[in-house]
Formats: C-alpha cells, structure tokens, sequence
C-alpha cells in the first residue's frame, strides 16, 4: 500500500510520523519543496533577537528517513485525483491513500494586494527578516493589518506589540496602528466579552491604536488605504493577506467556493481516499500550527480504524495563541466555548520552550493539550 503525504510542515511531518508509529509495513512518501522546515510561529522572537533563524529549522529529510519514509525534495505540479497520481518536477508518484497538507497560498494571495510591494508579509521567514530590517530604521508610523479574510489575526497582534516594543527602546515616538476584521476589535470574533474587552484595554495601555472592522484594501508607499476608505500613514506596512488552498490544489477540482477542501470533521477527510489538513482544509476555526497537526492526527486515526480496525482518540478543534509582546507576554485560549486571556512575560519562557521541542522532534508531538471528542 502506498501512502503519500504532499507537505512538510507541521501536518505533514505529523502525519508521518504517526502513520509509521502504527503502520509499519506501508509505503509512506513525503514530497516537500525544501528538506529544510521551520517552526515559523516563533518567528515573531527573531524581531527582538530573543531566537536566531537556527533555532527555527532542522532537516526533515533526515527526520523521516530514519523513520523509513522516503522524502521527495521537489515541487508539486499536479494533482489527479481519477488517476490517484501527483505530478511533480522530479517525476509521477501513484497513491492508495493521499494526505494534502501544502499549506495555504499566502504568497500566491499577498500578492493580489494592491500595493503589496510596499509592505511586508508577517508570515515568511524573508518577510518577518525584511521587517525587523525595517524597524530597527524607521522613525515614522508603524502598521499592521490583515487583508479581507485573513484566517488568522494572532500573529498581526503580535506583530503591532513587538514594534511598540522597538520603537519605545529605540526612543521613537511613532505611532503603531493595529487593524481588526471585527468592529470589536482585539478577538473580537470570539463569543466572550470580559476577554474582548481585556485585550483591548491591554492594546491601549501599550500605545496601540485599533482600527476595528477595518481590513486592508490597497497599499501605497507612504500609506494605507482601509475597506471603509480610510487612509493610514505609515512608513512600515505588514500585512497578513486572505487565504485559500494553493493554486496546484485549486486546480486539481478538489476545492469549493470558499477556496478550500471541503472535508468532513473531525476526520478531515475529503472522500475514501483523501484528506485534506491544516490550511488549506475548510474549517470554522482559525488556521493555526496546533490546529494543523491536530487534522493530522484525526485523520491517521481515522484511516487507521479503516484499515486495522484501531481505534485511537479524536481531538476537538479550538484556539491557543501565545502572543510575544517585547517586554510582556500573553496567552489566550479556547476550547469548547470557554475563553481565556492572561497577560505576563513568563508566557514567551513556555513558548520558545515548547517551540525548542517542536524543533528537536521534527514536529513528532502527539499532545497539543487538544480535548479529546
């Protein structure tokens, strides 16, 4: 049986490695752009040095293989799923069973702003480097933001705190705009109160003026133009664009309207032979690392009951966000309704802490403190 799994990064590598932790008399096959994966949700750490670009990455070509895994290092091209074949730069590969997990299309995406060669995209490693750059030199305002449907607004808020932080060590008395999809502002979408209006107490405390219900329509070089029509000025632009499954997955006629793969939860499964996971799966949630590996293991779990009859645990979706802010740290997390919200620098210790083993185990973490269902 021939198993493969398009995508190294935090579903991808989970699905491997749980896929050989009970099934280890299949084909597994890995195809990833890059043998070099990042953990990219410390990246906001890389603004203020308290991490450096190796503490971030490690190989997952070596990871895998002394699993037993073959790992591709090439390009997806196409998907057939008639033929059950992928098409890649460095050949055709034929599966029984195939797991999607290439990510969203945030490149693809930010580049549909209008004006976004004037702003930076808080999402890759280049973009967050760029920023720093940018920070560290300018004397003017500062603005965050996330296109109409962005999925997630966690690494913007991080972000609009780490650049107060800079600008107040360095002495600069710019402004830092933060702007929100929803008019309430800081979690704004989430059904508590006493938590929305914390957040925004605490954003307003550290000098951070919230744009609620504005999201970014076009960029130009001295400023930013909102959906309502407001216009920001702002030397430093970093934006978090809309999402959508990659190009190659919108191609293959495996995505809906919504731009995503329309998959049954909590299996995330597609149809009898695919799976759909992380960002590109359509999901109610906020698109994030612990969500993404979470689809991983459902979905192992449920093609493992298929085939041995396993029955393993399945996990429910929700919301944890460590947020780096410079001199302070935060945490918020949801699941099953209820919300919570803390403040304190010891939060940023626990995130590179956990980020550390993430590393170290090349994204092999089974527990996500994720509910079981």
């Amino acid at each position: 049986m021939d198993v493969l799994v398009l995508g190294s990064s935090y579903a991808g590598l989970a699905t491997v490695h749980k896929l050989r932790k009970f099934l280890k008399d299949i084909n597994i096959t890995i195809i990833s752009k890059s043998r070099i994966v990042r953990e990219n949700t410390i990246f906001p750490l890389l603004l203020t040095n308290d991490i450096y670009i190796k503490d971030t990455e490690f190989d997952a070509k070596n990871v895998v293989e002394s699993k037993g895994v073959n790992f591709i290092e090439g390009e997806v091209l196409e998907i057939y799923p008639n033929s059950r074949e992928v098409k890649t730069n460095k050949g055709i590969y034929d599966y029984d069973y195939l797991f999607l997990a290439l990510g969203g299309g945030y490149e693809e995406n930010f580049r549909k702003i209008p004006g976004n060669e004037y702003a930076v995209m808080h999402h890759t490693l280049e973009g967050f480097l760029r920023l720093k750059d940018l920070l560290y030199k300018s004397e003017g305002n500062i603005f965050v933001g996330n296109a109409k449907s962005s999925p997630i607004e966690g690494p913007s808020y991080q972000v609009a705190l780490i650049s107060e932080y800079i600008l107040r060590r360095r002495g600069v008395k710019s402004k830092v705009y933060l702007s929100t999809q929803s008019p309430k502002g800081i979690f704004g979408n989430i059904p508590n109160e006493e938590v929305i209006s914390k957040a925004n107490s605490y954003f307003k405390k550290r000098g951070i003026e919230v744009l609620a219900g504005k999201t970014v329509k076009e960029i130009k070089k001295d400023r930013v133009v909102l959906s309502d029509g407001t216009e920001i000025e702002a030397e430093v632009k970093s934006i978090l664009p809309a999402l959508s499954a990659p190009e190659t997955v919108k191609r293959s006629e495996l995505v809906d309207d919504s731009g995503f793969v329309n998959v049954s939860l909590p299996s995330f499964r597609k149809d009898e032979r695919i799976f759909g996971l992380g960002d590109l799966a359509k999901t109610p949630l906020p698109r994030t690392a612990r969500n993404a590996m979470i689809s991983a293991e459902n979905a192992v779990s449920t093609l493992l009951k298929d085939l041995r009859g396993v029955s393993l645990p399945m996990y429910g979706l929700g919301v944890l966000c460590v947020m780096e802010g410079g001199d302070d740290g935060g945490i918020f997390r949801m699941e099953k309704g209820k919300a919570f919200l803390e403040f304190d620098r010891h939060f940023i210790t626990i995130k590179k802490m956990y980020s550390r083993m993430l590393v170290r185990s090349g994204f092999d973490m089974p527990f996500h403190g994720a509910p079981h269902i």
